[in-house]
């Protein structure tokens, strides 16, 4: 994932949300907030900890969702407390404000993009999990934009190119006037589709379908039960 607009990024409290895995890569501005725990010190020594962490972080948080047509380029040169040293991270919580995430596949193509009001983060024994809170979200196929939403809550895994929001989240195809409304979906890039839970109602036009659970395609064109 590529965070392409972060507006900071602060030490906050523990939130008891579901915590979802947004693979790590870095932009946005410089980091605000309280030195960690782990970073006090002399006031020099903790500044520069501060800076040094919340850089280790960022990383951690993007790094999994850069795209792979990065390969074609030279890559950056790493930081200099990334050569042959061992990150350990401080257990706590971060926010960035209005974050905007996606991913493209081996060809350059965009997978999704996602736009949130905040980015929650937690670090827990030097691993990063993130929540996107009041998210408007693109799904793609074969590069263009075929299904928008809008959802509480999101996250995505570079890894598996999966995209979950949840909530009450409220989906529109761009290609035909279907209306998808769910609990909960689950969007699968590398399956072109969809699996909506809890409370489901899919429609076309006049037609309306209600299921507890049901699979479609990403452009809501396609249903089925079942895997």
């Amino acid at each position: 994932m590529t965070p392409t607009n972060g507006k900071h990024f602060t030490k906050t409290e523990v939130i008891d949300t579901p915590l979802l895995k947004v693979p790590p890569a870095a932009r946005g501005e410089p980091c605000r907030g309280a030195v960690p725990p782990a970073c006090r010190g002399n006031f020099k020594e903790g500044v520069s900890k501060t800076v040094h962490l919340c850089l280790i972080l960022l990383a951690l948080l993007l790094t999994g969702c850069q795209p792979a047509r990065e390969t074609a380029q030279p890559p950056p040169e790493p930081a200099p407390t990334q050569e042959g040293t061992t990150v350990n991270l401080p257990d706590a919580t971060y926010e960035i404000v209005k974050p905007t995430l996606e991913q493209q596949d081996e060809l350059g193509r965009t997978l999704w993009k996602l736009q949130a009001q905040a980015l929650r983060a937690e670090t827990r024994d030097s691993q990063a999990q993130g929540t996107l809170s009041q998210v408007r979200g693109w799904l793609y196929r074969n590069g263009k934009p075929v299904l928008e939403f809008t959802a509480p809550y999101a996250r995505a895994n570079a890894e598996t190119r999966e995209v979950e929001a949840w909530g009450s989240v409220v989906a529109t195809s761009k290609t035909n006037d279907a209306r998808l409304t769910a609990g909960r979906i689950v969007w699968q890039a590398r399956r072109d589709r969809i699996r909506a839970s809890e409370g489901v109602r899919l429609r076309w036009g006049d037609f309306e379908l209600r299921e507890r659970a049901l699979h479609v395609d990403t452009a809501l064109e396609k249903a089925w039960s079942g895997d």
